[in-house]
């Protein structure tokens, strides 16, 4: 008999197998330079791509996408805090999700990020530790010994972690 957290993870993995199977692959990329010359950066900029995927082997890059947002301030000190509460970010390089994820922290953080490779294939994978800990879908979050899956507003994972620093983040979900 399945217990209903597994119930959940199946249901949400499934839903999110069906929503990558549907949707087109998304580039992020921070918004260009104003015309005054000085960087303005409010939002990712959603690049929709018409090529094929391209799998650069053992990489962290997922499906041709380079992670290009920026970090600021409250970003580093959230990942900083992330690392010392010992949470845990599971995840593939081949997971759109995931990528997703990351560029909500922008570049120099997400390099930081407590993150555990999935995939067989992927760089430094940590597969047996996935199968371990039961993870099931990607990205996986784990706080305090609770599984969250699913894509995370930086505020929700604060919430979640209980972060006290700066929280002027500069992307949502």
């Amino acid at each position: 008999m399945l217990t209903k957290l597994q119930l959940i993870q199946s249901a949400t993995a499934i839903s999110m197998a069906i929503a990558t199977l549907t949707t087109p692959t998304v580039i992020v990329r921070a918004n260009p330079s104003s015309a005054s010359g000085q960087s303005s950066i409010s939002a990712p900029q959603l690049v929709n791509s018409k090529q094929q995927p391209r799998r650069y082997g053992r990489s962290s890059i997922a499906l041709g996408a380079s992670l290009d947002t920026i970090s600021g301030a409250a970003e580093t000190a959230l990942v900083e805090h992330l690392v010392a509460s010992d949470v845990k970010f599971y995840g593939s390089y081949s997971c759109s999700h995931c990528q997703k994820q990351k560029s909500l922290f922008g570049a120099a953080a997400a390099a930081k990020l407590p993150y555990i490779e999935c995939a067989p294939d992927g760089e430094n994978s940590q597969r047996q530790l996935c199968k371990e800990k039961n993870i099931q879908m990607f990205p996986t979050w784990v706080i305090k010994g609770k599984y969250f899956p699913g894509t995370r507003d930086l505020k929700e994972i604060a919430a979640m972690t209980g972060y006290r620093g700066p929280m002027d983040f500069k992307y949502q979900k």
